[in-house]
């Protein structure tokens, strides 16, 4: 665990953020009232910039409350589900915590988090949010989850092979084939990566194609696999392995941190990942220098863009907290305007403020500049805790496409597994 140390602050600032009761964090509890620490549990790893964030957002929770420490503890995403139990069943719990914004119904259904509606109708941020993303926070009417932060996959590619053999960065789903078979004729690799254990890009060509992976109808979920538009999208992803041969069969039954591997190392031509996996790159790169090579464009789709799952981290406060007004305005320093820019910069995203988007230090850069066009075209899976039991537990999409493309008939496997995901969906939440 990592505590912050208190900073100093005068008399006079202390008088005057009473006084206007904002400062940093909005004020709205007596400051004499406050604890001595409140703790913050933050997915992921430390390092530097993250530390020094957390400096920040500790300073100014103590314009309003000197006396409270801010504790942050990073638990690493793997950990993440026993840590939560864990503290459900009684240990170590935090005041605030970060959880994915796909997993916020999951563990509001479970009694984990606190129900903030309250505390979010009077906080006019909320407002300048991504309303989308805030919806995403809600269960069962109820609002949970703040977001905190977004990120988002696009399309990586090696731009100096791209000017070699003169073709552009592909729009559409029959350009992302030309350019595949050109790469690799000219290159001798791998023109792109299609890795079958994939949600996330998977999902960005059946809504590119007009389909769905499941949609509300009434009171239940009805899985959309075999739709006309989402049937057609699995098997053109499926077909990128085994009719076009874009992608090779070392893809198959892997994730995306294979291909980003290769794309370190000049041995595949496109994938796609998100922003963040240029740190893994720089760690896996023998020849840095490649790095400086690889371009970013928006996900190609059946006939333009195409929508990306809009990922990203939703704050919270746990339920157990014995601050819960304390802890909301903690919550409120690490996501305002201020905060939620401050932690995207920090840790490689975009603050969940669509307005800012137009950010110079987004648009400067290339690969930032085409993430945040591919922010503005999104989309969300299920809004429902069983989601995670559908797909990360059962792997029911990811699982259909792996048996496509080993050969079994698309037609059986997708009802098959139609069928799954709409008895998963609609399991009862206890």
């Amino acid at each position: 665990m990592r505590s912050l140390k208190t900073a100093t602050v005068t008399t006079a600032v202390l008088l005057a953020a009473a006084a206007c009761g904002q400062g940093g964090s909005g004020g709205g509890t007596d400051p004499s009232e406050a604890p001595e620490s409140l703790t913050v549990w933050v997915m992921g790893t430390a390092n530097d910039p993250l530390k020094e964030y957390f400096d920040t957002v500790e300073q100014r929770y103590q314009e309003t409350y000197p006396d409270t420490a801010v504790e942050v503890e990073f638990i690493s995403w793997p950990d993440a589900q026993q840590s939560i139990n864990n503290a459900l069943a009684g240990g170590d719990a935090p005041d605030v915590l970060e959880v994915g914004n796909d997993q916020v119904a999951n563990w509001a259904a479970q009694g984990a988090l606190m129900d903030i509606t309250s505390h979010t109708e009077e906080w006019a941020a909320v407002g300048e949010m991504d309303q989308a993303a805030v919806e995403y926070g809600t269960y069962e009417g109820a609002q949970y989850g703040i977001p905190w932060f977004s990120g988002v996959r696009t399309l990586y590619y090696r731009a100096d092979w791209l000017e070699d053999i003169g073709m552009e960065p592909p729009t559409t789903w029959d350009e992302l084939v030309e350019v595949a078979k050109a790469i690799e004729d000219e290159k001798g690799v791998p023109g792109f990566a299609a890795p079958t254990d994939f949600t996330n890009g998977i999902a960005s060509f059946i809504w590119s194609n007009g389909g769905e992976i499941a949609t509300m109808e009434g009171d239940s979920w009805e899985g959309r696999l075999t739709s006309p538009e989402t049937q057609e999208a699995i098997e053109f992803y499926a077909g990128l392995t085994t009719e076009e041969e874009v992608s090779p069969q070392s893809y198959v039954g892997e994730n995306e941190l294979v291909p980003l591997a290769d794309m370190a190392n000049g041995e595949v031509g496109m994938y796609i990942d998100g922003g963040w996996a240029l740190t893994s790159m720089e760690e896996q790169a023998e020849d840095p220098a490649v790095l400086e090579e690889i371009g970013a464009a928006p996900i190609p789709g059946a006939e333009g863009i195409a929508p990306a799952f809009a990922g990203g981290s939703a704050l919270t406060v746990f339920a157990t907290t014995e601050h819960p007004d304390f802890a909301f305005e903690l919550l409120k320093v690490m996501g305002d305007q201020e905060g939620g820019k401050g932690y995207a910069d920090a840790a490689g995203y975009f603050p969940a403020y669509p307005e800012m988007l137009d950010d110079e230090s987004y648009q400067s850069d290339p690969v930032t500049a085409a993430a945040a066009e591919q922010m503005r075209n999104t989309k969300f899976f299920p809004t429902t805790p069983n989601w995670n039991a559908a797909d990360q537990d059962g792997k029911i999409l990811p699982g259909a496409v792996l048996d496509i493309v080993r050969g079994e008939d698309p037609d059986e496997v997708l009802r098959a597994a139609n069928e799954e995901l709409t008895e998963v969906l609609n399991e009862p939440v206890e």
